[in-house]
């Protein structure tokens, strides 16, 4: 029996790296996995954008968490289609490991709660290698959508709620960043202004919350200001999503903003979910 399950993308409230402490809200970008369980081995193909992928890291790691889940050792054809740009901070590893979480549980018949299966995507990142603080923030937001703040470092949920579907652009230079180039990188310094960003993000005020946090840390990185400039004149919420180098604004003029962000790179539209 084949099982399909999706994910969705994400955008940045508060990034944990500093505090422990995350904050995002879903996005109407998807990923989707088709999983068959076969006696051993494991196989398929990733597609990201229309291009192959060929880290199968997530994968083997999700097999692992589940066999061990169930004390059984069963292999597995895949087939992974992502809408999700990979190394932008867009919480593509997220998505991935949600979708393989769902489709595994419901392959092997453990009948898990949805929070069971995201604190299963969880682990199979960290086993992954691909996230620093478990972005359980993250990960909520790309299964559930909506806005959530979270302690990645107890796995507990502090706030959530729903959120309009107001339109989002995202902004993609050339470059990208992997979480785990990451590695060893010392956040301290910025920790007493992403507090700060914690505190409006728990009251609410993730739109505050969301300028705090890209702000410090763009320039804790090293990335230009210049599209949160532009993004501000046109009284757009904007933020770094992740660690970067995507920079999203939640506008109701899309066009206009996208036509001065291309100069920056590709620019996609889409929505808060």
């Amino acid at each position: 029996m084949r099982l399909r399950a999706s994910a969705s993308s994400a955008i940045t409230v508060v990034n944990a790296f500093a505090t422990g402490i995350g904050s995002a809200i879903g996005i109407d970008l998807w990923t989707r996995v088709d999983v068959k369980l076969t006696g051993e081995g494991i196989e398929g193909e990733i597609r990201v954008r229309g291009e192959n992928l060929r880290d199968f890291r997530l994968v083997k790691a999700a097999v692992d968490v589940f066999r061990e889940i169930t004390g059984e050792d069963f292999g597995i054809k895949f087939r992974i289609e992502s809408e999700i740009p990979v190394g932008m901070g867009l919480k593509s590893s997220s998505a991935a490991a949600n979708a393989l979480s769902e489709a595994l549980a419901n392959a092997l018949g453990l009948g898990m709660s949805e929070m069971e299966v995201v604190k299963a995507g969880v682990e199979t990142a960290k086993r992954a290698g691909v996230t620093l603080t478990g972005a359980f923030d993250d990960a909520c937001a790309s299964y559930f959508g909506s806005f959530w703040v979270t302690d990645n470092l107890r796995m507990k949920v502090l706030r959530s709620s729903k959120v309009e579907p107001l339109p989002v652009l995202l902004m993609l230079p050339g470059k990208t960043l992997l979480t785990e180039n990451l590695s060893g990188r010392d956040f301290s310094p910025i920790k007493p202004y992403v507090e700060e960003a914690v505190r409006l993000a728990l009251d609410g005020e993730w739109r505050k919350a969301a300028l705090i946090n890209g702000l410090v840390y763009s320039t804790y990185l090293g990335y230009s200001l210049e599209p949160f400039r532009i993004a501000l004149e046109r009284g757009a919420v904007v933020g770094l999503s992740g660690k970067g180098p995507a920079v999203f604004a939640v506008t109701n003029e899309p066009e206009e903003l996208a036509e001065e962000w291309e100069q920056f790179g590709e620019v996609l539209t889409t929505e808060l979910r």
